[in-house]
């Protein structure tokens, strides 16, 4: 091997390639050039990579001592916390930002430097199904490092209020007697300050995208700033009157974005628009085609963490698409009637585009997406955000137009009914069992028909989408989800629509289950009912007692509020049998325990809970059949219990563990994980793999980890067993 290699970083390596590329390009023009640009996009990654690794250490190395921070956006308040995002001040780690947790906080704000003790660990988060990709979202918003605010003096050093914050202020004072006000403040300075109803009925009527800051309101605030322009060409004398329009327009969509805090989706517009801009100033002629190539290169050699985000591939898909649109369906009738049929016409086939690649980043489908999106995108784009930024023009000037408020109310009030009603609708297809290289296809195929034969495209379209509904009816398998929830073990049996939720709450939990967690989940899997819950509900401050629900209906009750339900006491009323599955509980003297076995095929899953050593013992003792081919470790893999003598009864081909990532009490402990090598049983836990999911055949246990399915693989890195593991009888 050699010695020089080694020592040479990525950055110039890939940098020598660009050099030895080069000498080949008179030769080769278009593949080189090709090939140049590609290594330009390495080395702007290599770099940024590097740079980003480097803030992290620096970062960490500030655990526990006092930090100078400066609090960058207005904090989210959650029942038990408040999360901050915050910019390291002082130190070598100056000018990195950190995701902080802080209990029972004074009063916080935007603006403000503060002095604080924080405890700091590398970014990792839950990996589930349709969960957030933590790692990712880290690197794109250049986020090094999360933790929590430590006990301790903490001192506020400033308070700085910008002119955004005042305006925000103004804004939120002009709006408050409204019912529509959450919608104004999203649409107005990109703050979606909504109830769990309104999160769920944008997710259910696919107005997610409408009701957040992004290029389709930055581009419409151009638009309609060239449009207004336009009428005055013939009454004012300006020389360069189009240089100034565009340069107007192209002020107000900045002026939009500001007010959005600058939000990735509004900057990524405004650099289209300046790229535009620059291009109309020097009277340069770039087809369609070959601007959105510039454009997207600008994009990701700027920053080729983009490359990550579903939003960024969501955005320029989409302006891809319109420009394939206006290219091969151009308006040649002037007349207002052909117009308007142009205009319906070609949101028609856009939303219809878009509901595919909704499919593809997102993974199911709603059957209000695209009706939701016929209505609303036209109506928000013409009337209501028109008025709402006329509104916020004249009161920032001092006007009083309560009047055009309450216009705005009225034009805003369809589409918040629209989004409760739809919050009430369990409204997701999931498309799970298909693949994305499928879908891809799909929307190739799509978009060559029409390109060569523009009928056949636009039938085509409504028959895919009817096709990808109903991909999901497939033949329904016994699945085991062991989700990825910290030191809470939850575990899902899932049979088509149908599941089971054993529910493993830790003894301090102040919550019974995490419903932005768990719904995403379920709703993904496509589960519309959970036939049993087996819980432990909380009575006391620090007491919990086993209860059970049947025929609980996901989509019409709420999740978070489980011990407000009435069920029955003990887990000894778990039914003997569910659907198939035998169902064994092998009781003990403690109430605090819930020791299931469950029977699939011919297949045994044993979950022990939550035991102490003495409950161990008499488990032990009592059952002379303990067997099981999966094992779930019991305390999320604690030394106490989970002992020999146990592993040697139970006999498992495979053990699973439910644990947070660099949890104070370092679980799966050593000693649990030496025992299972001594039996040579392998250990897969949910820091390490994410979402365990085990499908069950007749003869074959298929596991699989969601942490190793998510994009971009490189960023997961569990241990060296394989991600995908079969075991056969």
């Amino acid at each position: 091997m050699s010695l020089f290699l080694p020592i040479v970083p990525p950055f110039f390596s890939i940098f020598f390639v660009m050099l030895v590329l080069m000498v080949f390009v008179r030769r080769w023009p278009q593949p080189i050039l090709f090939l140049l640009g590609v290594s330009c996009f390495l080395a702007s990654w290599s770099w940024q990579y590097k740079q980003h690794q480097i803030g992290q250490r620096a970062v960490l190395e500030l655990a526990g001592s006092a930090v100078m921070v400066h609090i960058d956006a207005a904090p989210r308040v959650y029942p038990d916390y408040t999360q901050l995002s915050a910019t390291v001040l002082n130190g070598p780690a100056r000018g990195y930002r950190l995701s902080l947790r802080w209990q029972q906080p004074p009063a916080l704000a935007a603006g403000q430097h503060w002095r604080l003790r924080v405890q700091l660990k590398p970014i990792h988060g839950f990996a589930n199904p349709a969960g957030f990709n933590t790692e990712t979202s880290a690197y794109i918003n250049a986020i090094v490092a999360s933790g929590q605010v430590a006990p301790g003096p903490h001192i506020l050093l400033q308070q700085q209020y910008s002119l955004r914050q005042q305006l925000v202020e103004q804004l939120t004072h002009a709006i408050t007697p409204y019912r529509t006000a959450p919608l104004m403040k999203a649409l107005a300075v990109g703050e979606r300050e909504f109830s769990d109803q309104l999160w769920l009925g944008a997710q259910h009527s696919g107005l997610g995208h409408l009701l957040a800051i992004s290029g389709l309101h930055i581009g419409l605030v151009f638009g309609w700033v060239i449009w207004l322009g336009g009428w005055s060409k013939g009454l004012l004398a300006i020389r360069h009157h189009q240089l100034l329009l565009l340069v107007l327009a192209l002020g107000a969509a900045l002026l939009y974005a500001w007010l959005a805090n600058f939000a990735i989706p509004t900057l990524r517009a405004s650099i289209a628009l300046l790229l535009l801009v620059i291009c109309r100033s020097q009277l340069a002629t770039i087809p369609l085609s070959r601007f959105w190539l510039l454009l997207v290169t600008l994009l990701l050699l700027m920053q080729p963490f983009w490359a990550l985000s579903s939003s960024f591939w969501l955005s320029v898909l989409a302006v891809a698409i319109i420009f394939t649109a206006l290219w091969r369906y151009p308006l040649t009738d002037r007349h207002w009637r052909a117009r308007l049929k142009w205009f319906f016409s070609f949101h028609l086939l856009l939303s219809l585009l878009m509901t595919l690649l909704g499919i593809i980043f997102f993974g199911g489908f709603s059957p209000l997406m695209l009706l939701s999106n016929l209505l609303f995108v036209p109506w928000c784009s013409l009337v209501a955000i028109p008025l709402l930024l006329a509104s916020l023009l004249l009161t920032v000037t001092g006007l009083n137009v309560s009047w055009l408020w309450q216009a705005t109310d009225y034009a805003l009030l369809p589409m918040l009914w629209w989004l409760e009603r739809s919050a009430q609708l369990p409204l997701w297809w999931p498309l799970a069992q298909v693949s994305g290289i499928t879908v891809g296809l799909m929307v190739l195929l799509l978009l060559v028909l029409l390109v060569y034969h523009r009928k056949a495209g636009l039938l085509l379209l409504p028959l895919c989408l009817l096709l990808l509904t109903g991909s999901g009816l497939q033949a329904e398998k016994w699945q085991l989800h062991l989700l990825d929830s910290g030191q809470r073990q939850l575990v899902l049996l899932q049979h088509g629509r149908h599941g089971l939720l054993y529910d493993q709450a830790p003894g301090r939990a102040t919550q019974d289950i995490a419903e932005n967690q768990l719904q995403p989940i379920l709703r993904q899997l496509g589960i519309l009912q959970l036939d049993v819950v087996l819980f432990r509900q909380q009575r006391t401050e620090r007491s919990r007692h086993w209860t059970l629900l049947t025929h609980y209906q996901v989509g019409r009750q709420s999740l978070t509020r489980f011990s407000q339900q009435r069920g029955i006491d003990g887990c000894a009323q778990l039914p003997a049998l569910y659907r198939s599955v035998r169902l064994e509980v092998l009781t003990t003297d403690s109430a605090d325990s819930c020791i299931v076995r469950m029977t699939i095929g011919s297949w045994r899953l044993l979950i022990p809970g939550r035991i102490d050593p003495a409950t161990e013992h008499a488990l032990i003792s009592r059952h002379s059949d303990l067997t099981a081919d999966v094992l779930i470790l019991a305390n999320n893999g604690s030394a106490a219990v989970n002992s020999l003598a146990l592993l040697e009864r139970v006999q498992p081909v495979l053990a699973l563990n439910a644990a947070a990532f660099m949890n104070g009490y370092q679980h799966p402990a050593t000693a649990v994980q030496q025992r299972l090598a001594l039996l040579r049983v392998p250990l897969l836990n949910t820091a390490d793999y994410g979402a365990i999911t085990v499908e069950f055949d007749a003869k074959n246990l298929h596991v699989s980890g969601w942490r190793r399915q998510r994009l971009p693989f490189w960023l997961e890195k569990p241990p060296a067993i394989a991600e995908t593991l079969a075991t056969t009888r």
